[in-house]
């Protein structure tokens, strides 16, 4: 929908001169008239939550609300802001018909992250103010607009590879021009993460002191996603001095009462109640929202009841859901308590942890490290199902070659085979072997992750190596899309809080898992202060031990562990035995952050044409690499070129009998 273009601007002819006084003449002058103090609207807010007189009436969604207008959620509807500024103005001069007070801006999702998928990253300076000045036009005068910020896009750390202050500095740069666009407070809607939420508390803290309004999302629980509880919110607010806390979505009307009731008993500050219309159904290729005007209306009046000060909605609520708000609080004037005296401290419940099984216990794995033993596993790569049977003879060479554990690579090079986890079940209940399988965080969402650990754990594995993964276009369906929810490190936090007895965001499950939790580590890697800091937030998060990716340069080994510094995480280092200059080429070239020295290259050009001698030398380096790193590592992982477990283990004999 584009904007009408404006009619010209009617001309004037230009005023004639005022001839000069003439010297010495008489010159009436009126008297100066004083300036009128300009108006300040963040200060009136402010006020009007601190009077609480009367209930207060928040807008409606304003994407589902373009959704409803024909606009398609594959674009981006912050960029509507600088495209399509008359559909926005629609939308807010609808919510201002229906009764709202208070307008949030067009930029829930206006962040870099976000924006970057549409290739608007560099636009969003522009699309901060220019939604700010349309909603500050369309509210009018007598009406409040706050600076909305809704999550980043990313995960923050522990869980995610962003640190706090990357994510301190997205927020600033977004509040940073609402602010200078003239909003007149922020909001803050919908994040789950405390750890996230305090990013964007910091960043309006920072640029800004108008007032603060903080809603979290909530599921029906009474707990966000992550764990986080109204308890929590309540302490946070006190900390922070929290002008409005609340929730916003995720849950309809009847769960939003009793969020309200019982975060009113733990506050004295102003609560916002912003329900959805309900579940969303997916009918017609389009989700609807079935709650219907009367029933908010209903539960708005309820809420004010029970304690909330400002109402309005989220996603399904269009201005006819606003104008039954309004209409309903209307008839509840006076009515809010704001006298009621309840504590200014308030102490978080946080649910229990159970202590963690030990080390020990956990595992054959978890066993030996625990008590220092050598530690040799063979990694066998997962099959085709073609392959199956080859891999069943392999694992019982191994098993008969004393070999106790066995690693089992999680899709490596993001081809798809058998999976890691069903076949490490498998394996142990087949052989007398312990699987290691590999997780990665690749091809799963969080609720796919957390639902395979629990499924592992059931079957009962336990010991977990958890990694990112390669990206899909290295594989056989470059097609594919990558999910990373989270990194290596966040999933490695998420199987220790398991461990405890926590979900993701410290919530208690009631009961454990025992996983012995291994992370990749690689000490060849380009940037060896990245990894190393890596590494040093996955022992943080709760890892029990490192393997590496494949040496053959233990001199770059030693000078990364120098910089790792004292550990107590024990490291089992990775060995590939070479089988012919092409697979050394392989691994140097194609295989990310494996590193072959030229010498090795040189080692193996000498073997020629000879298919046995280039295998015969690839052993001895092996071998050599491993008797000279005996001392350094808690044991090694060697990896079966091609699944040839006989050349595991000639290479394990030579070096331990």
């Amino acid at each position: 929908m584009k904007t009408p273009p404006k009619p010209p601007r009617p001309t004037t002819a230009p005023k004639k001169a005022t001839p000069p006084a003439k010297a010495n003449s008489a010159v009436k002058v009126a008297p100066a008239t004083p300036a009128k103090k300009k108006q300040n609207r963040s200060d009136d807010l402010r006020q009007l939550l601190t009077e609480r007189k009367n209930p207060i009436v928040a807008d409606g969604a304003m994407a589902t609300s373009l959704y409803d207008k024909g606009f398609y959620i594959n674009r981006s509807f912050e960029e509507l802001s600088l495209t399509e500024p008359q559909a926005i103005k629609e939308v807010v001069a609808g919510f201002r018909e229906a009764g709202s007070q208070i307008f949030h801006t067009n930029t829930f999702s206006a962040t870099r992250a976000k924006l970057q998928q549409y290739g608007l990253q560099n636009d969003l300076p522009k699309i901060l103010r220019r939604s700010a000045e349309l909603a500050l036009k369309a509210a009018g005068p007598d009406n409040f607009v706050l600076g909305l910020l809704g999550p980043i896009g990313v995960l923050v750390e522990p869980l995610g590879p962003t640190s706090l202050k990357e994510a301190e500095t997205m927020f600033t740069e977004v509040v940073k021009n609402l602010d200078e666009a003239g909003v007149h407070g922020f909001a803050i809607n919908a994040i789950h993460d405390f750890n996230e939420l305090k990013c964007a508390i910091r960043a309006v803290k920072k640029i800004s002191k108008k007032p603060l309004f903080v809603n979290i999302g909530l599921n029906e629980s009474m707990k966000t996603s992550f764990g986080h509880t109204l308890e929590q919110l309540a302490e946070l607010a006190e900390k922070e001095n929290i002008d409005v806390i609340g929730v916003c979505g995720e849950i309809g009307p009847s769960p939003m009462l009793t969020a309200v009731e019982n975060l009113r008993r733990l506050t004295d500050r102003p609560i916002m109640a912003l329900p959805n219309a309900g579940l969303p159904r997916y009918i017609n290729d389009q989700y609807i929202y079935l709650c219907n005007p009367d029933y908010i209306g209903k539960f708005a009046k309820r809420f004010v009841q029970a304690g909330a000060l400002i109402v309005g909605g989220h996603s399904g609520v269009y201005s006819s859901h606003i104008k039954a708000i309004a209409n309903a609080v209307r008839m509840t004037q006076h009515q809010h308590d704001a006298t009621r005296t309840l504590p200014k401290s308030i102490q978080p419940i946080i649910d229990e942890e159970i202590e963690m099984a030990a080390l020990e216990k956990r595992s054959k794995l978890g066993e030996a490290l625990a008590l220092g033993e050598k530690i040799i596993s063979v990694e066998l790569v997962s099959p085709s199902l073609t392959d199956f049977p080859k891999f069943e003879t392999r694992c019982q060479e191994l098993a008969d070659g004393g070999v106790k554990f066995v690693n089992i690579p999680d899709g490596a090079r993001a081809m798809a085979r058998i999976s890691s986890l069903q076949l490490a079940a498998h394996v142990a209940r087949a052989y007398k072997l312990e699987p290691i399988p590999h997780l990665t965080c690749r091809d799963r969402n969080l609720i796919g992750l957390q639902s395979d650990i629990l499924g592992a754990h059931v079957a009962g594995v336990r010991n977990l190596l958890l990694v990112t993964g390669d990206p899909p276009k290295l594989g056989n369906n470059p097609g594919a899309t990558a999910v990373y929810d989270v990194d290596s490190i966040g999933l490695t936090h998420i199987v220790s809080r398991l461990n405890r007895g926590l979900d993701l965001g410290g919530a208690s499950t009631k009961s454990a898992t025992s996983f012995t939790i291994g992370v990749a580590l690689n000490p060849t890697a380009r940037n060896a202060k990245t990894e190393v800091s890596r590494f040093r937030y996955k022992i943080e998060a709760g890892c029990d031990f490192a393997i590496t990716q494949p040496i053959y340069n233990l001199d770059t080994y030693k000078k990364f562990m120098a910089a790792v510094g004292p550990t107590k995480i024990p490291i089992i280092m990775g060995i590939w035995p070479l089988v012919s200059l092409r697979n050394a080429e392989f691994l140097k070239y194609e295989v990310p952050g494996v590193d072959v020295p030229d010498k090795i290259i040189q080692e193996m050009k000498k073997a020629g044409d000879s298919k046995e001698e280039a295998l015969k030398r690839g052993i001895e380096i092996a071998i050599h690499t491993m008797r000279e790193a005996k001392d350094l590592v808690a044991g090694f992982q060697v990896s079966a070129p091609f699944n040839r477990a006989d050349i595991a283990l000639q290479v394990i004999r030579a070096v331990f009998g």
